[in-house]
């Protein structure tokens, strides 16, 4: 299939690759992509916009919080379909210093009281959900590497009030795509685009520079028409950003090292059974208690499956707070991809750090600020946005 791409601030849209016709009333959602830089002046105006403090008056992005009473219930039908991995892949340009190794393993416990592990059933469990919630110490050592802060600029006439925000983000699938929730880059209430989006992968209580510091999208890219499609609550909260290179002029060969080589990225599963599946939960909690400077990992477990009429939805144990928007779903879990696993893993052999959905939204009736829905990946919601996103044109 050819595609054409049209100059700056245009929009390039594709119908989804494939969709359910189970229920009529859905209507398959169009991915959007929004060329974000495309010439050396725009590239330069988005460098310098971000002083550092920029950076640290940035808000929070709040966690969306839904009303049970407003769901959408004409999404798609939820059906099991088989499992897909894709590899991780480690960092391949870094110092010794970096080379960590980690036995660590995290009981799922009902906050940060010790306690035996648990097991997700097929009935879940009731709120509040297990979990165990704490700050990561290993942050040179992939998969931590991988996962980073997003700061944004929301323009006037959104949902959310203008001003520069924060989001968490992670490297995954390939050496220049972060994925993050559609939420921190496009506005589904007033269908505006936010932008001067930077990532700093590996941020721990400021900049690391073995990370090679800011990087800058490309493009960004998320699902942005269909019926049943915008609602939070119906599964497709998600977007990717494909990265500039190192020497930020482009994101093909021109642009020289994508961020992977010094971050590693996260693997991606979609399919098979969210029911009885246990994640490693990681983002940059930002509004209070958290302060907003450290990575912070969440273990639990699926505490309801598609809770309240939701589609493609998993709510797990997370105290998390605004800012932790769009930071990774990883199942198998394993610093440094090792032979040393975390017990809470529930992966084939041999496929480790794979990302399998992003921080996405809260409920208010009934109000669960112990835990968060995440949105889990599917071949229509996450891989063909994806195959889509590997599909831009660099410059």
């Amino acid at each position: 299939m050819k595609f054409n791409f049209r100059p700056l601030c245009a929009l390039v849209a594709l119908p989804l690759l494939s969709a359910s016709a189970q229920d009529l009333k859905f209507v398959a959602p169009t991915a959007t992509a929004n060329p974000v830089v495309s010439d050396q002046t725009k590239r330069d105006a988005v460098h310098a916009y971000w002083t550092p403090e920029m950076l640290a008056t940035a808000r929070p992005m709040p966690i969306p919080q839904v009303d049970s009473a407003s769901l959408v219930s004409n999404n798609a039908p939820s059906t099991p379909e088989p499992v897909h991995f894709s590899a991780p892949g480690l960092p391949t340009i870094h110092s010794d210093a970096e080379i960590e190794s980690s036995t660590e393993a995290f009981p799922l416990n009902q906050g940060l009281e010790a306690g035996a592990l648990a097991t997700p059933s097929p009935d879940a469990f009731n709120y509040e959900m297990p979990f165990n919630n704490f700050r990561t110490q290993n942050n040179k050592l992939f998969p931590y590497t991988a996962i980073g802060k997003l700061f944004f600029t929301i323009p006037a006439g959104t949902s959310e009030p203008a001003g520069n925000y924060v989001c968490s983000a992670a490297v995954s699938g390939t050496s220049n795509i972060v994925v993050t929730a559609r939420h921190c880059m496009w506005d589904y209430v007033s269908q505006k685009w936010y932008s001067n989006f930077v990532f700093y992968p590996g941020w721990n209580n400021g900049l690391d520079s073995t990370l090679k510091g800011a990087w800058f999208p490309e493009w960004v890219s998320t699902w942005t028409s269909g019926t049943g499609v915008l609602s939070l609550t119906t599964g497709w909260d998600i977007g990717i950003m494909v990265m500039e290179g190192v020497t930020r002029k482009g994101c093909g060969a021109s642009g020289g090292n994508a961020i992977g080589v010094y971050t590693g990225w996260l693997g991606w599963t979609y399919g098979g059974d969210f029911t009885q599946r246990q994640w490693d939960i990681f983002g940059y909690p930002q509004a209070p208690p958290f302060e907003g400077n450290y990575l912070y990992q969440d273990d639990a477990g699926t505490g309801a499956f598609d809770p309240l009429g939701t589609t493609n939805v998993v709510e797990a144990g997370d105290p998390q707070t605004g800012g932790t928007s769009g930071g990774p779903w990883v199942i198998g879990f394993n610093p440094n991809n090792g032979p040393n696993t975390n017990p809470n893993n529930n992966t084939s052999p041999g496929f480790y750090n794979l990302e399998n959905g992003v921080n996405s939204f809260q409920w208010t009736s009934p109000s669960e600020p112990l835990a968060i829905n995440g949105t889990i990946f599917q071949a229509a919601n996450f891989f063909n946005l994806y195959t889509y996103a590997k599909g831009l044109k660099c410059s």
